[in-house]
């Protein structure tokens, strides 16, 4: 009797291995026959930590001042309208696609929401997307820890509800590899899901007679995710060429080759949409600047009229200055060999500050054990978990891969991308943890652990994941604002009186870009730029440009400038701080 159980304990333990991948994955289905209760019962923690995200990033939305880089995009693209956003770029600080859909949100009337309103809803779709994937190989509390993880991320959190295309680009990178999962490892639920999508019954490969694939609409979601990545920010490329390349791996070891050949197609078809969307501000770039070349043959020519008679010479010249860029230039081999390892290491104190050589450590032992996994995984014919730890694998390595290649060292927050593929990271760690774990225990007992002591486990991760996570947003330097220069002018011009003041007279790009969006956008105050006799002035006290010599970025006006005997005789100081002072006339 005795062996017959242990038997069944054995069959059960091997059993269960399996089962996890399986458990995740038909979750949903099961979450849907329970109904919400059964839902919200099954991922509560996860819905805990969403909701409390969620209210979080609204607090950041309105109540931290934006800086520069926000301000400016607003005032000169999103302010602009939608097709001006599109057809501008005359640096990199125009994220495209965000600006265009920021655009649309500014047409609500409300300044914060048209800046970051994308970058909100970009943020908590991310944390959706994310939970998502995880679940489709690990548990409900595993893949909330993972969430969680990923929400206490110090870039994550700066990119949350800011007016920049960073969040919007981590969106798309997980709505790509959640497409990339249904492309690669199809089942029933994942059918039923498109059931309910199409609204239509899918039997075999046909919908009422017609012959179709049944994952077409998940390779033009594929390729979509692709193509807006791209076309937000052109250095999304960093991700996208990997998501492509780990598709591609995991369905050559699967021996799915018709598959691949689609997914091939998928990503040539994002290429092609990608370069048709870039050759529109090539063409209104190029041509902007021949018209203004006084020795070229199109100086005083409209833009149509180039774009007419020589396209070819608009896109080349717009595609090089593009190219151009500073900031994408490759710099001295020797010196990236120096500098490499602390560059990694200022990317990663950019995830949990002050963890850098911590971080780069856990990522390499991280590395190691999805590896490993990736093998058992496969071996096991778990694909789900296969699948996430490929995924994982490839991205992670391929950063170091692309920028030894490009030898360059991008803004840090270009990696920001990375935070969810880290989230993943940790949680296949754990994972993999408790698997050699359960593995050990059943060949030294022949028992199988018991599973409640697993999901107990899981459970106290997810709690100290979300308590982590909590204790994160909770930090100083988590909550400051993004830039002392802007925080100073916020708060200065909280003391104008825009019905005592008509004229404004500043020194600074800062003081100016603020000028617009606090007062003019948010208050509806236009103010106009007196140079002789200002309602009122707002300068820099440690420098507003240097004496005798020629200004600076970011100052507009010399100290001398201004006109100090109309300050003296009508105006007295409003504010004043450590940085700025602030003068209006008194009446």
């Amino acid at each position: 009797m005795k062996n017959k159980k242990n038997a069944k304990a054995a069959e059960a333990g091997k059993g269960a291995k399996a089962a996890n991948a399986s458990e995740a994955a038909t979750a949903s289905e099961d979450d849907g026959k329970r109904g919400p209760a059964g839902f919200f019962r099954e991922n509560a923690l996860f819905c805990l930590l969403f909701c409390g995200m969620g209210i979080y990033y609204l607090w950041r939305m309105f109540s931290i001042p934006p800086w520069y880089d926000e301000l400016y995009t607003y005032e000169n693209f999103i302010d602009r309208g939608v097709i001006y956003s599109m057809i501008h770029w005359p640096l990199p600080n125009n994220h495209v696609f965000f600006s265009a859909l920021s655009a649309v949100l500014n047409k609500l009337g409300s300044p914060y929401i048209g800046l970051r309103g994308i970058s909100f809803l970009a943020s908590m779709g991310s944390l959706l997307l994310l939970y998502r994937i995880l679940r489709k190989a690990v548990p409900a509390n595993l893949a909330a820890a993972g969430a969680a993880l990923f929400a206490a991320m110090y870039n994550v959190v700066q990119q949350a509800a800011q007016g920049r295309g960073y969040a919007l680009s981590g969106f798309f990178l997980l709505a790509a590899v959640n497409c990339l999962y249904e492309i690669c490892v199809p089942d029933a639920g994942g059918i039923k899901e498109l059931q309910k999508i199409s609204g239509r019954e899918i039997k075999g490969r046909k919908i009422k007679g017609r012959k179709i694939d049944q994952r077409f609409w998940y390779y033009v979601g594929f390729a979509a995710c692709l193509t807006g990545g791209l076309y937000t920010i052109a250095s999304n490329l960093y991700w996208v060429v990997p998501v492509c390349m780990a598709g591609g791996l995991y369905l050559l070891f699967s021996g799915k080759y018709k598959t691949l050949f689609r997914l091939i197609g998928a990503s040539l078809a994002a290429a092609l949409a990608t370069f048709g969307l870039y050759t529109i501000i090539w063409l209104a770039i190029g041509s902007n600047f021949l018209v203004k070349e006084e020795a070229g043959p199109f100086f005083g020519k409209g833009h149509f009229y180039v774009l007419l008679h020589d396209p070819f010479a608009a896109f080349s010249r717009g595609m090089q200055a593009m190219l151009s860029d500073p900031n994408i230039q490759s710099i001295d081999r020797s010196r990236f060999n120096r500098e490499f390892i602390q560059y990694l290491e200022r990317v990663a104190n950019q995830v949990y500050p002050n963890g850098g050589r911590i971080l780069l450590v856990l990522t390499a032992a991280g590395l190691v054990l999805a590896l490993l996994l990736c093998v058992r995984a496969f071996w096991r014919k778990d694909m789900p978990v296969f699948f996430l730890a490929l995924y994982t694998v490839v991205l992670t390595v391929m950063v170091p891969v692309f920028l030894t290649v490009q030898c360059v060292f991008p803004y840090l927050r270009v990696f920001t991308y990375m935070g969810s593929v880290l989230a993943m990271l940790f949680v296949l760690m754990v994972y993999a943890v408790a698997d050699i774990v359960r593995s050990l225990a059943e060949k030294g007992k022949g028992t199988q652990v018991p599973a409640r002591v697993g999901k107990w486990a899981a459970f106290v991760f997810a709690a100290a994941g979300i308590l982590f996570s909590v204790y994160s947003c909770r930090l100083p330097e988590y909550n400051a604002g993004y830039d002392s220069r802007d925080n100073h002018i916020y708060a200065a011009l909280k003391q104008l009186d825009e019905q005592e003041v008509d004229t404004v007279l500043v020194g600074d790009v800062y003081a100016r870009l603020n000028l617009y969006f606090h007062i003019r956008r948010c208050r509806g105050k236009e103010l106009v730029m007196d140079y002789e006799q200002p309602d009122y002035v707002l300068m820099d006290k440690v420098q507003t440009g240097p004496e005798g010599e020629a200004l600076v970025w970011p100052y507009e006006m010399n100290t001398q400038d201004f006109p100090w005997e109309w300050i003296e005789e009508h105006m007295e100081v409003v504010f004043e701080d450590d940085s700025y002072i602030a003068y209006q006339v008194v009446k």
